[in-house]
């Protein structure tokens, strides 16, 4: 009688992944410390035993979420279809994403808060972090160089300090919109805001690269 029993490399990688993801909620709810191996092996409903076996600790563990965080990042946005040849439209949809995808994952916020608590330790130890982020720089480059060509935007633009800008005006309003909505006396996650503000970080943008 034939086996019903999945393939052993299949059913491990569906563990590893399943603590992965248990881990990333673990730790954007309770932080570095807070997420013990107990809560993510419970999140994640397995034995404490196999985050060791698969990941060796939870610093380690700690590092492969942030690294996972960031891919997924890259990886959306590399999946964005944009129009080089309109690089204006191409600009604002870089933007427009990566201000959206704040909002939608806010978990990304805690983890890279609670690593700046940790002085950049963990990610320091992932060796392709800058091979991760090539492509997410690579993307403004075409859009900026298409722009250059057609005399629309500057020609001596730093992309990579036009990246850090725009990532840090979504960053900035989406890590600290609980302290701005009580300074404010409103709610600055509420659909209008939001929405003004993205259109608010295309206008600072689009001030800074063209002509």
């Amino acid at each position: 009688m034939p086996s019903t029993r999945k393939p052993r490399p299949r059913k491990t990688q569906t563990t590893r992944d399943a603590i992965l993801e248990a881990a990333e909620l673990t730790f954007a709810q309770k932080g570095y410390t807070g997420a013990t191996v107990e809560r993510i092996s419970k999140q994640a409903k397995c034995y404490e035993s196999l985050i060791y076996y698969h990941f060796g600790s939870k610093d380690k563990l700690f590092s492969l979420v942030l690294e996972n965080a960031y891919r997924k990042l890259i990886e959306a946005e590399q999946a964005l279809e944009l129009n080089f040849d309109k690089p204006e439209e191409a600009l604002r949809a870089i933007i427009l994403f990566i201000w959206d995808y704040y909002q939608n994952h806010p978990e990304l916020i805690i983890l890279l808060n609670t690593e700046n608590l940790h002085k950049g330790k963990h990610l320091k130890k992932i060796q392709s972090l800058n091979q991760l982020f090539s492509p997410a720089i690579e993307i403004l480059q075409t859009t900026i160089n298409s722009g250059v060509r057609k005399k629309l935007f500057r020609a001596d633009i730093d992309v990579v300090n036009l990246y850090i800008s725009i990532m840090s005006l979504g960053y900035f309003y989406v890590s600290n919109r609980y302290t701005l909505s009580a300074f404010l006396d409103k709610n600055l996650m509420a659909p209008e805001e939001c929405s003004q503000w993205g259109e608010h970080i295309v206008d600072i943008v689009f001030k800074s690269v063209r002509k």
